[in-house]
Parts: C-alpha cells; sequence; structure tokens
C-alpha cells in the first residue's frame, strides 16, 4: 500500500462542503482541518503510487473551493 499525504488551500467559507466531498472518496483514509498556510489534510492510500496520485489529480483538485494542493510522496524507511 502506497500513501501520499496532500496539503489542500481552500477558498473562505467553503472548507465544510470539501470536507463533506472528501469523505466520500474511498481512497481517502483520513482528513484533518488544519491551522496555517493550509487548511486541510489529507491522507490517502493505493496500492500503487500512481492510484494515489491519481486521486489528487483526478478527485481532489476538481472539488469546488480547492485552491491549491501539496503533495508529499510517503517514503518506507
Amino acid at each position: 500500500m502506497e500513501t501520499v499525504y496532500v496539503l489542500v488551500k481552500t477558498e473562505p467559507g467553503l472548507l465544510e462542503g470539501i470536507l463533506a466531498e472528501l469523505k466520500e472518496k474511498a481512497q481517502v483514509t483520513e482528513i484533518s482541518a488544519v491551522t496555517g498556510a493550509y487548511d486541510i489534510i489529507i491522507k490517502v492510500s493505493g496500492d500503487y503510487i500512481t492510484d494515489a496520485l491519481g486521486v489528487v489529480v483526478r478527485d481532489i483538485r476538481k472539488i469546488k473551493g480547492v485552491v491549491s494542493t501539496e503533495t508529499l510522496i510517503a517514503v518506507r524507511m
């Protein structure tokens, strides 16, 4: 199982709706609203790294109110 963490900036006032939509995504395994430069951190898992990254490109970035994302790929040490 491969994992990526996605940092998300949202438009003001749309956070709750975005969180609700993210909860419907099967490969999204954890979601937290956070303070600081980003509004949400998401943990996405997939059998292959391309599966996890595909969720970011196909699903997360297309949600209304998502302004930008930064993707961090988890590495096993």
